[in-house]
Formats: structure tokens, sequence, C-alpha cells
């Protein structure tokens, strides 16, 4: 019974490190769908993010894999070119648009928390994608003011918003 317990245990940790609260009510099945689809799909880059913001002591607050590649694929059907990202956390999500959009893409990308977001830029530089973020420091509404004025921003194909995200 002992050993049950701790296998019980072990599969909540292992769905705790994604940090991620599913609509699926089974935590084995959540994680057997990441590990036998999700997981193999994933780019190198952001399995080595998602694993890097898994150490980190506010790791619930990423996007979780299959959320990544769910984002990454309504871009691509959408043909999205400029985009915005309102709480970037490690910048999990902001990687997955950035592969997502076209070389000449971009991403108007706000946190107030820029040492986070640092802890995730080597990877997004690794991929070769760093040139799509435009990276502001800072509460979101004051940028969101300056952009009726900007007109690089005036057509987004899609706005992101994370949901720990106070603007």
């Amino acid at each position: 019974m002992a050993e049950n317990g701790a296998a019980q245990e072990n599969q909540v940790a292992k769905h705790q490190e994604v940090g991620h609260k599913s609509l699926l009510q089974s935590d084995a099945l959540y994680q057997y769908i990441l590990e036998t689809s999700v997981y193999p799909r994933e780019p190198e880059p952001m399995k080595e993010l998602r694993e890097l913001t898994a150490k980190h002591p506010w790791n619930l607050m990423t996007t979780s894999a299959d959320e990544g590649q769910f984002l990454s694929m309504l871009l691509k059907l959408i043909n999205a070119k400029n985009t915005m990202e309102i709480g970037v956390y490690t910048g999990y999500s902001l990687l997955a648009t950035a592969l997502a959009l076209p070389h000449d893409g971009k991403i108007l990308a706000m946190d107030i928390n820029r040492e986070n977001y640092e802890i995730g830029l080597p990877v997004i530089q690794k991929a070769g994608v760093a040139h799509k973020i435009d990276f502001r420091e800072g509460p979101a509404l004051p940028v969101l003011d300056l952009m009726v004025e900007d007109v690089s921003f005036t057509h987004l194909s899609s706005i992101f918003c994370a949901n720990h995200t106070s603007l």
C-alpha cells in the first residue's frame, strides 16, 4: 500500500512539474498524452526552456507544453505575422510564438519582471528567434497607450495574455 501511495505522489509531482491545470480530470491520462503526443513533437529549444523553467520556484506560472503547441498551431493556421504577448515569465509561450512566426514576424512582449524573461533569453537566442522580439519591461497599460501612436503595431494577428498577468 505504501508503494501505491508513493507512486500516486510521484504522478502528482509530475503533473505539477509542468505548471498546468488541465481540463482532464485524470493526471495519469494527462501524463500519457504529454509523453506520447506532446513531448515527442516539442521542438528542442522549447523542451530546453520547459525543463529550465521547471526548476524555477514559480514554475506553475508557465504555459504548459500542450498549450504551447496549441498556440503555435493556431498562429500558423492564421498566418500570424505581428503579435503581442502580455505576461512573458521565462518566455515559453513567447518562444512558441516566435518559432511559429515567419522570419520577419514581430512580437511585442511585455512583462513587469525582466529577470524572469532573462532566464529564457539564452534559449530564445540559441533558437535564432530573438530578432523577432521587442521586449518591454513594466506594466502593459502604458505600453498599450503608446501603441495607439506606433504605426509598426497597427495590425496584430494575435494577442496572448497570460492568465497570471496584471495589466
